[in-house]
């Protein structure tokens, strides 16, 4: 539980970083810039660069959305249990 404790006030901690590189690339780069740095990259994507393509790509909002899927049942080890086996134990045979 402390490693997962750990883990989400790394993520808000990243979050809070992410925000304040945001803030300052909105007070420091221009629209022009932007669109300078948008056109290089899709230069270096039009002659083949797939990490430049990616990054376009994901900043144009085009990235795939990645799926998951998950199939087959799940076997209940409980199944063939009564409720008093269940409550049994589960430490509620008061």
């Amino acid at each position: 539980m402390r490693n997962g404790k750990k883990g989400g006030q790394a993520s808000g901690e990243a979050r809070r970083r992410l925000k304040s590189f945001r803030e300052l690339d909105a007070d420091f780069t221009t629209d022009d810039e932007r669109k300078e740095m948008l056109d290089a990259l899709k230069l270096k994507a039009k002659r083949g660069n797939i990490k430049a393509f990616e990054i376009y790509r994901d900043t144009v909002g085009l990235k795939p959305k990645e799926n998951v899927e998950i199939s087959g049942e799940l076997a209940n080890p409980f199944a063939g249990l009564t409720d008093a086996e269940l409550k049994k134990l589960a430490g509620m045979d008061g």
